[in-house]
């Protein structure tokens, strides 16, 4: 009997690339599909190749793979093709998964129902019925079957009327949900710029409860609506379903109702405080962001676009260790660690979606609840329950505004100030890593201007910095700040370092803020500088660089900080290092080495008080010492670092750290906070590799 031949798989012979990012699947899952059906993955666009899988906001830009894919009449799907040919082991028909341009003008929107309330507009520059055509999974933006494949061909004028508008109007990413699967819909962005989308979330920790609701009034290309729902426990996909019969009133009529039916309030309330037991709004950024760009550097060897045969991507101009760095603040793998570490649910609002109003109301949220806890007959004349039933009910809400992913497990009631202490770490990691995720924006456009620069000297470049020069390992401004370092670590701690970079910094603006900041008051006569510690996640850091270290806003709990809303230093390194979560970044960890103006003398406090930095203002003081039972014994003029640093105090290594012997210390080691960051200047960063936490 002759052998039997191998079966011929579904998309042998195929040559395919790929461009962008993707709703719950990355490339390099979809190159194993790609390869597992008997194609080859392509890395860039080349003659030969078959198809190009690309995500809708990468398709309207277009990028370069988008552009080489035009001119040589590749067919651009969408990655529900690919996805649909692996679930049928078979090889799909391109044409109902064909990408096209949303339209340049659309008819006009039926009049939307007149709002009572505040509405919430889209940015004023947006267009009237603004959408980028996403559709998650399926690829919203598709050609109907019955369409041929747009071509490249597109009349002069027609092109300088879509740049015309692009200018004066740019489109809003408002992705159609990545579950549904009707083809050819976009999101209904009415005549007065709202955005017709209502993400919905509630938690109830006691009935182990961790819902979503999604509701959006979808549009479809044939000018009908239609207004879609999926709800289920976060972190799952959920059931859906699609009501109304095509008509915009029918829609308007379906949304509204579901949206009064889940939160409780009308559509046109919904920034109001949400309902006990209901669903909360969650506030959604809808300006396009990093989290739709695909990243892709330029096809080398491919065929380019017009523009990308004149301007090819510059090398980096970076120094070695500035470019490592940069690689490490903007790593978006430990952006993503982060987040789960502290239970925040990316998939529901990611970091490039989450609004600073969202952080805001997480803030107050806490704060609320941080009250109860100081309080507790609150929760008899503010809420009318009894004090756990308060507690769990603001803690629910809290979740429910800010969505957390506990999987099946319970959610945890924020009962006591160590989880609270941690939720507030969240809201200030979110707004660092949020500002961090801004710098890492990419020009829309990718202007030749863009293109000529490498992405790492862009980042650099974004963050505004006077000065980040790496030290030369045997320089003695090295040496000296090794030994701060390395001999001033905790017994309690229990830290191994391993020095990879020390850089000398300066941010822009910052000199002349410290300079003309006066700590000076008949209390305090002195300014009494320090060179002193301050740890944080390497996610932050974009946010610390390009802003400053910054104090906790208004609606933030005093009572998650011992010593009042201020920036926290260190005189024992390894007290800061505690506070870097060195485990997220494989092991390397970042430390702030930072010029502090404290006055002389200083508010000196053996126990925690939240009402510190009020307390030091009355006494016309300007900082807190914290006092701790173990701290440096001596301290030197910091000259021996730097000249620039002549007059600046900092610890004596030349002795170990010893016993304080202040009387009721509550602190293992001393902690020094200010309450204006105006009396912190950024000297030094330290990349240290950490051991022992």
């Amino acid at each position: 009997m002759p052998p039997r031949k191998k079966p011929v798989q579904p998309l042998a012979g195929c040559k395919i690339a790929l461009c962008g990012t993707f709703p719950k699947v990355n490339q390099a899952v979809l190159k194993k599909h790609i390869e597992g059906l008997g194609a080859t993955p392509l890395d860039s666009v080349t003659p030969d190749a078959t198809q190009l899988i690309a995500s809708p906001t990468n398709f309207n830009k277009p990028t370069a793979k988008v552009t080489a894919a035009k001119k040589l009449d590749i067919p651009i799907v969408g990655v529900q093709w690919l996805l649909d040919c692996v679930s049928s082991n078979a090889m799909k028909d391109e044409m109902p998964y064909l990408l096209a341009a949303p339209p340049v003008a659309a008819p006009p929107s039926p009049p939307a129902p007149a709002a009572k309330g505040k509405k919430r507009a889209a940015p004023a520059a947006a267009a009237a019925n603004g959408t980028n055509g996403t559709n998650g999974a399926n690829a919203a933006a598709a050609a109907p079957p019955d369409a041929k494949r747009q071509k490249t061909d597109t009349k002069q004028d027609t092109k300088k009327d879509v740049k015309a508008d692009t200018k004066a109007a740019p489109v809003l990413s408002v992705p159609v949900d990545e579950f549904c699967s009707m083809p050819n819909v976009a999101v209904h962005i009415d005549d007065d710029r709202l955005v017709w989308d209502a993400s919905l979330n509630q938690t109830n920790s006691g009935n182990n409860n961790n819902k979503f609701y999604r509701i959006q009034l979808l549009r479809t290309t044939a000018g009908k609506f239609y207004t879609w729902t999926r709800w289920g426990r976060v972190g799952e996909s959920g059931q859906s379903a699609m009501l109304g019969g095509g008509s915009m009133d029918d829609a308007l009529k379906n949304f509204n109702k579901k949206f009064r039916d889940k939160s409780g309030l009308a559509w046109e309330r919904r920034s109001d405080d949400p309902r006990p037991g209901k669903y909360a709004y969650v506030e959604r950024n809808y300006e396009p962001d990093s989290d739709d760009e695909s990243g892709d550097e330029p096809d080398d060897g491919g065929v380019k676009g017009e523009e990308d045969e004149e301007v090819k991507i510059a090398d980096c101009t970076l120094a070695r260790p500035v470019e490592r760095l940069m690689e490490l603040i903007f790593n978006r793998q430990f952006f993503a660690a982060t987040m789960s570490d502290l239970n925040y649910d990316a998939n529901k609002l990611p970091l490039g979606k989450l609004s600073k109003t969202t952080i805001t109301r997480g803030f107050q949220a806490l704060k609320n609840l941080s009250a109860l806890l100081d309080d507790q007959s609150l929760a008899a004349t503010e809420y009318h329950m009894t004090y756990p039933n308060a507690v769990e009910s603001l803690s629910n809400l809290y979740y429910s505004v800010i969505p957390h992913d506990f999987g099946r497990h319970r959610p945890p009631v924020v009962a006591d100030n160590t989880r609270l202490k941690k939720e507030i770490e969240l809201l200030e990691s979110l707004s660092d890593m949020k500002d961090a995720e801004l710098l890492m924006k990419v020009d829309k456009a990718r202007s030749s201007e863009d293109r000529s620069i490498h992405p790492t000297d862009k980042q650099y470049n974004n963050l505004g910095m006077e000065e980040v020069t790496p030290l030369d390992r045997n320089s003695s401004e090295f040496v000296e700040l090794a030994n701060y370092l390395n001999s001033t670590t905790g017994q309690t701690h229990n830290v191994l370092y391993e020095i990879e970079d020390i850089f000398r910094i300066e941010r822009k603006g910052e000199k002349a803020r410290f300079e003309a900041c006066h700590v000076s008051s008949p209390a305090a006569k002195d300014a009494d500088t320090r060179l002193l510690w301050h740890g944080s996640r390497v996610t932050n850091f974009g946010g610390i660089l390009g802003q400053g270290l910054r104090i906790a806003p208004p609606e933030a709990p005093v009572s998650g900080y011992m010593f009042g809303k201020g920036i926290y230093l260190a005189d024992m390194s390894s007290k800061s290092a505690g506070y870097c979560a060195s485990f997220i970044s494989k092991g390397t960890g970042l430390l702030l080495l930072c010029e502090a103006k404290l006055g002389d003398p200083l508010q000196k406090l053996t126990q925690a008080s939240y009402t510190a930095g009020e307390d030091a203002k009355a006494s016309g003081l300007f900082a807190t010492l914290g006092q701790g039972r173990t701290a440096p014994p001596a301290w030197k003029d910091a000259s021996a670092v730097h000249k620039d640093l002549a007059g600046v105090q900092m610890p004596d290594v030349s002795s170990p750290p010893t016993d304080t012997n202040v009387p009721n210390a509550g602190l293992y080691y001393n902690e020094y906070i200010v309450y204006d960051v105006n009396q912190i200047r950024l000297r030094y960063l330290f990349r240290v590799k950490m051991g022992g936490y």
